[in-house]
This record gives structure tokens, sequence and C-alpha cells, in this order.
């Protein structure tokens, strides 16, 4: 792990809040981190061995548990752009931490919804959803015994994959190590199986988990994000915020079940 050296934040302000009539704005204090996943300047994450994603996972979760105790950081966001649409600006294989001291409005928005539906329902909205989807099976790609990897139903773009921990988590920072051994090995086929059945694919993927106070909490469930880039936004999706998805959820998990990547885990673990 080392800083990023176009940081988009800075922890040598502090984050001063100030209000001018409508306008709010805080000075622009944070951390933003890369961690470097490998060496080899040519090794993408999914052709690397289920132990070496296993090691970067713990990186995520030092980090993540780290600046989580600093009192000024009320949010993290762990993510890899992979491919120039997918916003990577350099080649070289890694991921990056931002934490920041507001929690995003997207994320309160998450957080809400699913607030209210524990006040509705007086469970967890994302248990619930992972057990109807692990008893219909039509949109999961792959399950082990800890995560299981899914296609999102009405998902806004093709092949827009979640792996969620079956065990209940509010917090990223709360996973085991039996646990990230296992997430490894479902993140690395998955992203194995895109990079093989969808032909390397620029994407993105987000560690999306609720802050580290949330640890505990029965109405969230965080989880891994994973969007290749296949479309493109445009003028449709930006004035009606509808998206236009030219692949069934169904379809596009019973591709990814196809896709053997066996070849493709017996040259990782050789490395």
């Amino acid at each position: 792990m080392i800083p990023n050296k176009f940081a988009a934040l800075s922890s040598d302000v502090q984050p001063t809040r100030s209000l001018q009539h409508l306008r709010r704005r805080i000075d622009g204090f944070g951390f933003h981190e890369v961690i470097i996943d490998s060496p080899d300047h040519s090794r993408y994450m999914g052709l690397l061995s289920d132990a070496h994603v296993a090691s970067i996972l713990r990186v995520y979760k030092e980090r993540y548990n780290a600046l989580s105790l600093d009192h000024r950081v009320n949010h993290i966001t762990i993510f890899k752009n992979h491919g120039t649409d997918a916003g990577a600006s350099l080649q070289h294989p890694h991921s990056q931490l931002i934490a920041t001291p507001v929690i995003p409005s997207q994320v309160r928005h998450r957080l809400f919804e699913v607030l209210r539906h524990y006040d509705d329902a007086g469970e967890c909205m994302f248990c619930h959803m992972v057990e109807r989807e692990v008893e219909d099976q039509t949109r999961v790609v792959l399950k082990s015994e800890r995560f299981v990897a899914m296609e999102v139903f009405a998902s806004a773009t093709p092949f827009a994959t979640h792996i969620f921990p079956l065990r209940h988590m509010a917090s990223f920072g709360d996973i085991s190590e039996m646990e990230v051994v296992d997430l490894a090995r479902v993140l690395r086929t998955l992203l194995a199986k895109i990079y093989v059945g969808l032909g390397n694919p620029d994407l993105n993927f987000t560690v999306r988990s609720g802050p580290a106070e949330y640890a505990g909490a029965r109405h969230f469930h965080w989880y891994v994000s994973v969007i290749p880039r296949l479309t493109r936004v445009a003028g449709f999706e930006l004035g009606s915020g509808m998206f236009i998805n030219t692949v069934l959820p169904e379809a596009a998990a019973e591709f990814l079940r196809k896709v053997a990547v066996d070849k493709v885990a017996g040259a990782a673990a050789g490395q």
C-alpha cells in the first residue's frame, strides 16, 4: 500500500465545514491510498492465484479497520478500476481506497432504504434476497460455503454481478480469515470467468460496506459489486434515470456459469 501520488483528498487538511445561505462545503480532507496488486505489470486480478487475491483482501481489511479508527473518517470506499473505460489511468494492476469525512448521498440512500425495509419487515433485506436467490438459482453464478455471486435482478447494465457473504455482516471490517480465503476464491473465479467469457472487458468492482460504526447493525449487509463496462451511459439514461440493459440477468448468469476457467486457475496456481 502506498499513498496516491495524485490524491483526490488530503490528510493534511482538516474537515472544516461551512454554510453560506444554501451552499454547504467541507474542506478536502481524506485519505487516498493505492494497493498494488502484484509486482507483475501484466497480472490482472482474475489471473492471480486464490492465495494471492486473499493477500490483497487482507490489505483491504487492514487499511479499512485502521482508517476507521480516525474519528474524522465517516466512510471508506475500496475499489478497482480495470481499463480505460472504467477510469484506470495506470496500466499496472492496482486497487484504491478513499476515506472521506462524509457518507456519500448514494450510500445514505442505500442505508435509508434497507433501514425502512427492516422497520417494515423486521429482517435484513439483503439476507432475505440472498436466501430467495439461492433457492431460485436462476441468477446465481457460483456459490461457496460462505459467499454467493449472482446477477442483479433488473440490473442497469449487462453482467452486473454482486458477491454477498452468506453470514450477515454490515461492515467489511468484520470479515473473518476463513471468509477472506473463501471470498478470494469466489472473486478470483468470477473475474476469471468475465475475463475469459467476455474478452477481458474494462470493469469496476467496489466493496460496498456500511460505515465502520455500523458493525453489528441488523439492517445492512456489505457486498462486492462487479460491473463490466460493456455499454455506455447516453442521453436517455442521463435524462431519465432509466437504463437499457440488453442482457437479461438470468441469461448472463447462465452464460457465466458455463465459462470454464480451469486452465486459468491452473496457470495462476503455478505462478
